[in-house]
């Protein structure tokens, strides 16, 4: 039986992975580096310091910031201090990551068939604390860690450390990555392939070939860290062939299976959906 906090994680997951901003209704990510229509939008758009332009006439119907288009107009990336919202006809919206501009479309037809993240059952026994060893003044190993982690885009992540700890009789220094603070509170991630990452028609209980995550609390300091395995969750890729992959590092390959936490988002027959 799962307790009442992770019953509201699973239901949020399931709430992120159909919203109109989640992951299923994203239908592009083009990257603009020259003036040029995305599909399938309307308007004409363009690199600039700061996020994308975009040209368009008022009966495109094109909408930035709550003010209709017509012209050209900036739109503003998330880096912004107040990024810009795109709005357009039959419900399709922008937003602008880096030179990139990501179309979503809340009627996808993923989001249609989306039934559930399928995920193993809750257990105590993938409750386990682990030791954090934060990196140090970045002189040489540290250099070395701080490049062996990349994003999707290919860039490197911040290594914060290292969380020693026992995936089953093994035991494994995973590398840990800075991630972006959760209701203020800062946190790290592991990026994490263990032995049940599969194609589903290899291994029909396998999870996502690429790899899962797993946030935990920064403690900002050396000493025990909790890991609860059962909060494994998918990537955005997993949803979509819009979002690309981070690499997990090679210390974070287990050969090993962790049964736990999310495994593949399913229709309502249990059909993986990418």
């Amino acid at each position: 039986m799962i307790d009442a906090a992770f019953a509201a994680h699973v239901a949020e997951r399931d709430r992120w992975a159909r919203g109109p901003r989640g992951p299923l209704a994203l239908v592009n990510a083009q990257r603009v580096d020259h003036p040029q229509p995305v599909w399938p939008v309307p308007g004409t758009w363009a690199p600039t310091a700061g996020g994308l332009t975009v040209t368009a006439a008022a009966a495109d119907g094109v909408v930035v910031d709550d003010v209709p288009v017509d012209g050209t107009v900036l739109v503003a990336g998330d880096t912004a201090v107040v990024p810009s919202v795109v709005v357009f006809p039959e419900s399709f919206a922008g937003t602008v990551s880096g030179s990139t501009l990501r179309v979503w479309d809340p009627a996808a037809e993923p989001i249609q068939r989306f039934a559930r993240i399928a995920r193993f059952d809750q257990s105590d026994d993938w409750v386990r604390s682990g030791t954090y060893v934060p990196l140090g003044d970045g002189a040489g190993t540290d250099r070395e860690a701080r490049g062996s982690v990349l994003d999707a885009a290919g860039d490197a992540l911040p290594v914060a450390g290292h969380i020693e700890t026992a995936v089953g009789s093994t035991t494994v220094r995973f590398v840990a990555v800075r991630s972006a603070a959760f209701r203020g509170a800062p946190r790290l991630q592991l990026i994490v392939q263990d032995a049940t990452s599969a194609l589903p028609e290899d291994d029909p209980g396998s999870t996502y070939s690429m790899g899962r995550f797993l946030y935990l609390d920064d403690p900002g300091a050396a000493g025990t860290v909790a890991l609860d395995w059962n909060l494994l969750v998918l990537p955005p890729c997993a949803f979509s062939y819009q979002f690309a992959c981070p690499i997990p590092p090679e210390d974070n390959r287990v050969p090993v299976p962790i049964t736990a936490g999310e495994r593949h988002p399913v229709d309502a027959a249990g059909t993986v959906l990418h």
